[in-house]
């Protein structure tokens, strides 16, 4: 056997771990450099590491670095970064969106603006092949029952980037949506992300669907994780009728249409203020953050605003249709801010890779990618590198 066919043979993994090899793959690109470098890097790092899990899987559209502003820059961070990758035995055709870079401006905005929300509806009947404007605020009135499906302006505006910037080096420079069109109707989508990824991935698969720009016979599911609540009730329930449980009987990471989520994680958490929702504002402190009587005070006021921005949007944040896990058990007490960040890291990104079972796959090709952005930035800078 050759030792390209051990390589092959490595990761024998089944489809969801594939495909959340994929989403997390995306999450590669958390360094600084430009477009092209960092595209150029993760390609260079998918080729590489693709033939080495189970299946048949190519890139087939990107990667897509965009970056808003100073795109040519070597010394800021991406805001959203996207990819397709194909396996033409399975059938399957997956669409990779990267969650946060903690650096980026872009992104935070992208998370925490929850205080400007969009009518979804109106702002998808605009979209076009031509185009996707720009979502523009509502003005929702908090004491009247809402008969619509509202949306944080933050996570419009990361699913705007990826659904209508096209691809750049790799992929013809065309939209996401327009080569999603081209594929077979035998092939199934999968629409996957982590984090802010796992928001941004059901509602651009929502939006997809609405607004006609996938063909009507095309399969499509989506796989997202660790998402925080994208929008209020209406928009919840539009999604779970557009993307039911599936299968219904599905269990651990094997469901589609379900925000895979810790139950320890605090991302998810966000941003219902409401305590009968199983994700919500208040199990942050309640449930996973235990801190001393020293810390306590701080973090109840910080919580305390989160929550008041929450409610000053006018909607109550709902969380999409989840399936939980146990992470590791946190801290009794916690006594310090750097304890609290690796209990963050620890639940969000750790406890994900290791119960999916995928963590060694993403570790060595993590690796490769940053040696490669290193190796990069180096020759760009005219220094010697060794090889």
């Amino acid at each position: 056997m050759s030792s390209g066919s051990k390589a092959k043979d490595r990761y024998n993994y089944d489809l969801f771990q594939q495909i959340y090899c994929l989403s997390f793959c995306a999450n590669f690109v958390d360094w600084h450099g430009s477009e092209e470098t960092l595209q150029t890097a993760l390609r260079q790092t998918l080729d590489e590491a693709l033939p080495n899990l189970t299946g048949n899987w190519t890139v087939s559209w990107g990667p897509r670095v965009y970056k808003k502003y100073s795109p040519e820059s070597e010394d800021s961070p991406p805001d959203n970064t996207w990819f397709a990758a194909v396996d033409d035995t399975q059938k399957v055709c997956v669409v990779a969106i990267a969650g946060t870079v903690i650096t980026s401006v872009q992104d935070l905005y992208q998370n925490f603006d929850v205080l400007e929300v969009v009518d979804f509806d109106d702002w998808v009947s605009q979209w076009s092949f031509e185009d996707i404007p720009e979502p523009q605020n509502s003005f929702p009135i908090g004491d009247e029952p809402s008969t619509i499906a509202y949306c944080s302006k933050g996570t419009c505006v990361g699913v705007r980037n990826v659904l209508n910037n096209p691809s750049t080096r790799y992929g013809g420079g065309i939209r996401i949506d327009e080569y999603l069109r081209s594929l077979d109707p035998a092939y199934t989508i999968v629409v996957t992300g982590h984090s802010l990824g796992g928001a941004l991935a059901p509602i651009a698969a929502l939006g997809l669907v609405k607004a006609g720009l996938l063909n009507y016979n095309q399969k499509i599911k989506v796989l997202p994780s660790a998402g925080v609540s994208p929008g209020n009730g209406l928009l919840t329930a539009s999604y779970t009728l557009t993307f039911p449980r599936d299968p219904v009987g599905g269990e651990g990471y094997q469901v589609f249409n379900t925000d895979y989520y810790n139950i320890y994680d605090i991302v998810p958490q966000a941003w219902s203020p409401d305590r009968s929702d199983d994700r919500n504002l208040h199990r942050i402190l309640e449930d996973i953050l235990h801190l001393s009587d020293r810390l306590r005070p701080l973090f109840e006021c910080i919580l305390k605003k989160v929550i008041g921005v929450s409610q000053l949007s006018q909607i109550t944040y709902n969380p999409l249709p989840g399936q939980p896990f146990d992470g590791p058990m946190p801290p009794l007490l916690i006594d310090n801010t750097l304890e609290i960040i690796a209990v963050i890291k620890d639940q969000h990104i750790d406890a994900y890779r290791y119960e999916i079972g995928i963590d060694a796959f993403l570790e060595k090709f993590h690796n490769r990618f940053l040696m490669r952005v290193v190796a990069m930035r180096m020759v760009a800078q005219g220094l010697p590198t060794i090889r």
